[in-house]
């Protein structure tokens, strides 16, 4: 078999294998954001898949969601999770976070966490970490940092099995 044979083989069962593997794959993203009173920080993650196929990821098209204040003086430490995700739009082309929001009520009161970059850098409303109970609120004007996460163990496996297919085809090549 010619090389360009070769090659257009793996191509064509690499093409086959990504359309086995569900076209809508959920995408996870990690994120944190600094600049909080007293060294606080917000960390957490979200996943989801653009079932819309707009390129833009919404809070209804998540799968997972976690959100972490650590605290300072102004607003105590507290997690949201899925359940208190209340929206999120994130572009998946730039990776630019526009809007993020989550809140819970239980018997502590209400917290809140909201974020919103619209039309940055003309218009910009700050990570804004709220505990209505106390009518506190702690404010930070660093943007949100969002990063995409590892790839899944399935894809690494994929491209490390491709690898080696074309690695025992070249050797063979060599020898003959």
């Amino acid at each position: 078999m010619s090389t360009s044979r070769f090659f257009a083989l793996t191509a064509l069962v690499a093409l086959a294998a990504a359309a086995v593997v569900e076209p809508a794959e959920a995408q996870s993203f990690s994120f944190t954001q600094g600049g909080y009173a007293d060294g606080a920080m917000l960390s957490g993650s979200f996943a989801g898949t653009d079932l819309d196929g707009d390129g833009w990821l919404y809070g209804y098209e998540l799968t997972s969601f976690e959100l972490n204040w650590s605290g300072n003086r102004a607003v105590s430490a507290f997690s949201l999770g899925f359940e208190e995700r209340a929206g999120l739009e994130y572009e998946l082309a730039t990776g630019q976070l526009a809007h993020m929001a989550a809140f819970s009520q239980d018997g502590e009161g209400v917290r809140y966490f909201s974020y919103d970059s619209m039309g940055w850098p003309s218009y910009s409303v700050p990570g804004v970490v709220t505990d209505e109970r106390l009518g506190l609120s702690s404010v930070t004007w660093e943007a949100l940092q969002v990063s995409a996460a590892v790839p899944e163990p399935q894809s690494v496996a994929l491209l490390l099995a491709g690898l080696g297919v074309i690695g025992v085809r070249s050797a063979r090549q060599r020898r003959h």
